[in-house]
């Protein structure tokens, strides 16, 4: 997140349920604006966006995802790049354990702050 804070990331199932950008401009917007305002929507939404990401985890069909998420970048002219990733994190997510180095705990009452979600404490200065 760091090294590219304007990345847009697809993962297997946003793809499949057409919740990437063209989907969404396909099968959400442009039925309601038509396809010329539709377009102009997403480039708005993505606008200070410089890359679209896939993260490879493995699941799906590969080929397909890729050249979805290609078919984005070039659309919306940002940099395609791929993640390499694993089903471990959400494996953690649903078995535990809920180390504090893997996941950010928020009490009761405490705020969320940006800086919560950075790594390096110098940041946030």
């Amino acid at each position: 997140f760091e090294r590219r804070p304007g990345t847009y990331y697809l993962t297997n199932g946003w793809i499949l349920e057409k919740k990437d950008p063209l989907g969404i401009v396909e099968d959400d917007y442009a039925p309601r604006l038509g396809m010329e305002t539709a377009v102009w929507a997403m480039e708005q939404e993505l606008k200070h966006y410089t890359h679209i990401a896939l993260i490879n985890t493995g699941a799906g069909d590969l080929a397909f995802l890729r050249r979805r998420a290609i078919e984005n970048a070039s659309f919306f002219k940002k940099e395609y790049i791929e993640i390499r990733s694993g089903l471990g994190f959400f494996s953690k997510i649903v078995d535990g354990p809920y180390k504090e180095a893997d996941f950010l705990f928020i009490r009761p009452g405490e705020s969320i702050r940006q800086e919560m979600f950075w790594d390096d404490p110098d940041l946030s200065a």
